[in-house]
This record gives structure tokens, C-alpha cells and sequence, in this order.
């Protein structure tokens, strides 16, 4: 975000030449180059780098490859129509699918990867790039930038974005649905680096802001609830606000930026192609830049208000005036903190299974341990942000049938869905009041533990935070079950970086199998407690459900 690097070059910083498609499983080019034409001699210098255009008439074209493109949801329209355009004068032709950024490491996982990734930012491009444990070297051309701006009516004052961020009536959209939010995040990290707040006093501002946003609902269009709501602001794109002030001239909104300045998003095509391909779509990538060197491609750039990639500002003084971008940060700085704002702001996801045996009927303190983790379990209920959701289980042995030791008693869903005029938080502080108050039998604690996380990674779903939390206090006493090194071993070779879910395993007392929780957590990258006086319980469960913070 708010950087332009040597597009188009090589690692070694010479110009990209046209590569020989020996060896590749595409030949899209044949014979192409051999008709001279007035393009063949044009040399395009953008943002640092020399392309070469070619003409590449499709009377000419051996072949007309396909080319797979995903694209950050935002900026789809805009490359849809620059991509069509590209096709139309190219021997490529280009599908784009539209991705929510929560989705885009299970869409590069899968088996029918695209072979190009427009994304927002760079940033975003080695945040996935690390999850998936892959590297893009060269993170490709910028198709554009638009800044990052604060929408609404009457904006008070914004010294800093520190400022912005505080501001209870700022309604903004977390990182899994755009790259937005890092922008501002990232703009507050300058502050830091400036000396003006410290790193730990940013990340209880990040806090709040998370906290603030998990309880508020999200929306597709911010501008739009910012038009409608007099004292809202909404944190946005220029490309935005100047959209939809050109459809509404009406609206009287006004956008902004801090006095500190701001950063935009940066439109960059990344190679993601399989090795046989990569050349192909080196290709069609240059092919798309050369469009944006047409007077056609301008006018699409210029009508859907995206800026040039070195920051140029639109024309007919639309969209933001006196936008000063800011200098990120060190990349490893921005990098870690971007870590913490996606893990405060992804919803939580999880299943949760609770020890119902018969040994947490055992006194502790004038209580049994079942009444103590009942009315700690219906104090952390409440404590979940209104977009969380949440499946319970019980188990001990047989508890759902002969040879199942788990029952499900409610399926993953969001707490605040209703049912016959209830949410399902009132239905989990029921189903917590009535299973730990039936408790009997042993604890069948490995069979529940794969099931659970099988359960999880099946339905598993990229816009959250996904998770198994198990509470026992005891060890395992089903003798027909499957042994902890077995266990391990399933979950070991069912982790998947494209699908993290790890177990936060909580022991309850010191009979607790500590070390089997720990080894069952390690194996999914999780975390396990213990809670050696029931009392902390409370405090314990708090720090189960944070530590994925601390983690980041």
C-alpha cells in the first residue's frame, strides 16, 4: 500500500523482455510477432519499468489462451472492464471472478488456482503469501491506486488517524472483506514510527476499534450508510466516494484525509500461475498494463476513478483534493501489526465439547465443578461479540450412542440468529444449564477431540476464525477409543495452512490430563490451559479465546 517498486523488471532490475515459451503448456504467441506493426516499436516507461507492446491483432493469434484472474471484491469492476478491453485487442482472453479477501487462500489453494491475482495491497500479498507458505517475488505492475479516505457530513477535525480510529460514530469494514482498514491501520503505524503514541498504546486503540466493529454489522457499502445517517462517518476510497457522489450529487457528503496524511490501495497484478504458466501469465499481465497505455484504457481507469499508479490525481478536480500519501513503515513493522488487526478483527468460529462425566460432580470449594464451569461458561457466553458463532457438543463415554462418546447438541451457528423468536445465545445458556446439570459416565475425551476438529475443518469458513475449544477434567477412560498417538497423528496430517483451526484445549483441576491436552493442542497449533482452582475458570476462558491475539 503507498508504494511503487520497479514494475516489470527482472530480479536483477533489467528491463522484462518477451520470454521464449519453450517448455511452457501454453504457446499463445506463435507467429504473432513475425507481422511488424507501428506498436512492435513502442516502449511504455511505467511506474520504474520498460514494457514492450506489441500489436497483437486476434487475426493473428495461433491460439487464444485462457487466462484465470481473481480479483480483491472492491477493484472487480474496474478490472473486469480493463480485462474485457485487453481481450478484445490481445490473444488473451480473460475470465475474472470477484473474491472476498477472507477467501483468497482457499481460492489459491484449490486445484483450479487462477493464474493472476489483482489484489489491494502488497501487504496482502505477503500475508497470504506466508499462510499458504509461498512468495511472490515480484508482486507485478500497479493497474492503479486510490486513497483511503473518511467519508460523511460535517467531518470534524482529524489531526491523526490515531484520532479517526477513536471516533465512536466511524463505521468501517474489517480485513477479510477489504484491504481498507489496513490502509488506516497502517497509517496509525507511521504514527508510531513518528514518536507521537507508542506501539502498545496503538494496539489498545486497535482493540477498541475491533471490539467496536464485532458488535456493529458490517456493510458492503459504507458510503452509502454514511449518506443515509447523519452523524456516521465511514472509512472508504476516493474511487468510492467519487463513484457514488457522481450518482447521488445530492448527498452532500465531503471526504478527507488526516493532517498526517494518508495511504492508498495499490492495484497489483500478481503472477500466482503453476511454473508452466508463470510465462504465459507474465504475458497477459504486461498485456493489461499496455491497455492502460490506450486512450480506451485510460478512459476505463479515469471513469471508474481509479488514480494512475504513480498517484496522479483524477481529472476535473473530482474525488479528494490535497492528498498527501504517506511513507509506509518498515515492511516488517507493517507486517506484524496487520497480523494483530486481522486477528482482532476476524469473527470467532467455533465448536465448543464439555466434559459431562461424572467426575464433575466432584466437590470443589462447596460446589461441584460442574456449577462452577456452568456459571463460568454462561459468563463467557456473554462476553462473545454479536458476530460470533457458535456449535456445542457434550461428551463423556456413550454419551451419543453405543460407541460415540459425543452428542451434538447444537450446530455452528451465529449467536445472534434467531430461533422461534430467540437467539442462539439464549439457546446456548440453556443447552449449558440442562448438560451440566445431567452429568455421568467416563470422559471419552480423543474420540470427541478428532471428531470435532473434523466437523470444524469440513464446514470450514475462511471469513472467520475458526477453532475447537474442549473443556475437560479428566483424562481419557474410553478403552475402545483411539490412542493419543493415533489422535495426534490424524491431526497432524489433517492440518492444512489454507484451513487453520487450531484446538484450545481447557483443563479443569489438576486432574486434567495436562500433558495429553497440551500434545492435542501443539498438533493443530493451538493452546492448552489448566485451570488448577475452578475459581479461575473464568479468567481462564477469557484467555482461551484471546491468546489467537497474542499468537498474531
Amino acid at each position: 500500500m503507498g508504494q511503487h517498486h520497479n514494475a516489470g523488471r527482472s530480479s536483477s532490475g533489467s528491463p522484462k523482455q518477451p520470454a521464449d515459451r519453450a517448455g511452457s503448456r501454453r504457446t499463445p504467441l506463435t507467429g504473432t510477432r513475425t507481422r511488424v506493426g507501428l506498436s512492435v516499436a513502442l516502449a511504455v516507461l511505467l511506474a520504474g519499468g520498460v514494457y514492450a507492446v506489441w500489436d497483437m491483432n486476434r487475426a493473428d493469434c495461433s491460439e487464444n489462451p485462457s487466462v484465470s484472474v481473481i480479483v480483491d471484491r472492491d477493484a472487480a469492476d474496474y478490472v473486469t472492464r480493463l480485462a474485457k478491453e485487453t481481450s478484445a485487442n490481445s490473444c488473451f482472453d480473460y475470465s475474472v471472478e470477484a473474491v472476498d479477501p477472507s477467501h483468497t487462500n482457499v481460492r489459491l489453494a484449490q486445484k483450479n488456482a487462477p493464474e493472476i491475482w489483482v489484489a489491494e495491497s502488497q501487504a496482502r500479498v505477503r500475508q497470504v503469501g506466508t499462510a499458504l507458505g509461498r512468495s511472490w517475488t515480484d508482486v507485478g505492475p500497479s493497474l492503479g491506486t486510490t486513497p483511503v479516505v473518511v467519508t460523511g457530513r460535517q467531518l470534524p477535525a482529524m489531526p491523526a488517524w490515531t484520532d479517526v480510529l477513536q471516533r465512536p460514530e466511524l463505521r468501517m469494514n474489517p480485513p477479510a472483506k477489504s484491504d481498507v482498514s489496513n490502509a488506516a491501520v497502517v497509517g496509525a503505524l507511521s504514527e508510531v514510527s513518528g514518536g507521537s503514541l507508542t506501539h502498545r498504546d496503538l494496539v489498545q486503540v486497535l482493540t477498541k476499534r475491533a471490539l467496536m466493529m464485532n458488535d456493529n454489522d458490517s456493510s458492503p457499502d459504507l458510503v452509502q450508510v454514511a449518506a443515509s445517517s447523519g452523524p456516521t462517518a465511514a472509512l472508504t476510497t476516493e474511487r468510492a466516494y467519487t463513484k457514488f457522489t457522481r450518482e447521488n450529487p445530492d448527498a452532500q457528503l465531503e471526504a478527507a484525509v488526516p493532517g498526517t496524511g494518508t495511504v492508498s490501495l495499490d492495484y497489483r497484478a500478481v503472477n500466482v500461475a503453476p511454473a508452466a504458466d508463470q510465462t504465459v501469465a507474465g504475458d497477459a499481465i504486461e498485456a493489461l498494463v499496455a491497455t492502460l497505455q490506450t486512450d480506451k484504457g485510460k478512459q476505463i481507469r479515469q471513469s471508474e476513478a481509479v488514480r494512475s499508479a504513480d498517484g496522479e490525481p483524477l481529472p476535473d478536480n473530482e474525488g479528494v483534493d490535497g492528498v498527501t500519501v504517506i511513507k509506509p513503515p518498515a515492511r516488517e513493522l507493517v507486517d506484524n501489526i496487520l497480523r494483530k488487526w486481522t486477528a482482532l478483527t476476524q469473527p470467532i468460529r467455533a465448536l465448543v465439547a464439555q466434559d459431562v462425566s461424572g467426575s464433575m460432580e466432584q466437590d470443589a470449594g462447596g460446589r461441584s465443578r460442574a456449577a462452577l464451569l456452568r456459571e463460568a461458561s454462561l459468563f463467557g457466553l456473554q462476553q462473545f461479540p454479536k458476530n460470533t458463532a457458535l456449535g456445542y457438543w457434550e461428551f463423556s463415554i456413550d454419551r451419543g450412542g453405543k460407541g460415540q462418546d459425543y452428542r451434538e447438541v447444537m450446530p455452528i451457528a451465529p449467536i445472534s440468529d434467531k430461533t422461534d423468536g430467540r437467539t442462539n445465545r439464549d439457546l446456548l445458556a440453556d443447552a449449558i444449564r440442562q448438560t451440566l446439570g445431567n452429568v455421568h459416565g467416563g470422559t471419552g475425551l480423543y474420540d470427541t477431540a478428532l471428531a470435532a476438529f473434523k466437523t470444524v475443518y469440513d464446514s470450514y469458513d475462511p471469513a472467520y476464525s475458526n477453532s475447537v475449544i474442549i473443556m475437560t477434567d479428566g483424562r481419557n477412560e474410553d478403552r475402545d477409543s483411539i490412542t493419543l498417538q493415533h489422535l495426534v497423528s490424524e491431526l497432524n496430517i489433517m492440518k492444512n495452512p489454507a484451513r487453520r483451526i487450531p484446538i484450545i484445549a481447557v483443563g479443569i483441576s489438576e486432574d486434567a490430563d495436562a500433558d495429553a491436552l497440551k500434545q492435542i493442542a501443539d498438533a493443530t497449533g493451538g493452546s492448552s490451559f489448566i485451570a488448577r482452582d475452578p475459581k479461575d475458570i473464568p479468567a481462564i476462558l477469557l484467555q482461551a479465546v484471546s491468546y489467537r491475539v497474542e499468537a498474531a
